[in-house]
């Protein structure tokens, strides 16, 4: 009985201590995109009237761009644009179209896809919603307008494997 006892106990500090181990990975490997989305929020308060960043996206297309969504003093919702080297582009969301009712233009737009993944971006100098979709077995990137929610003309269509 004694010796059972030893290894359920030995077992249980075992487990513990790769559940502690698996948990220092996970921080360790997020570790460098929390840092950048903080100094992001960080750049865009600084640099604007926002004074709480409530989301963060990282775009990538021609040029690193980092979106930061929060609210000035007023508590009117805005977005900061912020590309290294250029002045931040700062819209009021009222000026434009939300993450939601982008999806709603999607959704009544293209019907039956697959929304792998909507973030802001710049496309050719626009500020645009970036779409990446998947609809049968093909994935597509299409950009809908900020201001209006209209989509752009251009559809990128990935190849298949």
């Amino acid at each position: 009985m004694r010796k059972r006892t030893q290894w359920i106990l030995l077992s249980i500090v075992i487990l513990l201590i790769v559940l502690l181990g698996l948990h220092r990975f996970y921080l360790y490997i997020h570790e460098d995109t929390w840092r950048a989305e903080r100094e992001a929020i960080q750049q865009a308060k600084q640099e604007t009237d926002l004074v709480q960043g409530d989301e963060v996206w990282k775009s990538v297309w021609d040029e690193v761009t980092w979106v930061v969504q929060g609210e000035d003093e007023s508590g009117r919702k805005m977005m900061v644009w912020l590309r290294e080297g250029q002045d931040p582009e700062v819209r009021l969301l009222s000026e434009g179209k939300s993450e939601n009712q982008v999806r709603a233009i999607i959704k009544q737009t293209l019907p039956g896809i697959q929304v792998v993944r909507l973030l802001p971006g710049i496309y050719n100098n626009q500020l645009v919603w970036q779409l990446f979709y998947k609809q049968k077995d093909h994935h597509y990137y299409r950009f809908f307008s900020f201001t209006t929610g209209e989509p752009l003309p251009e559809v990128f269509t990935l190849p298949n494997r």
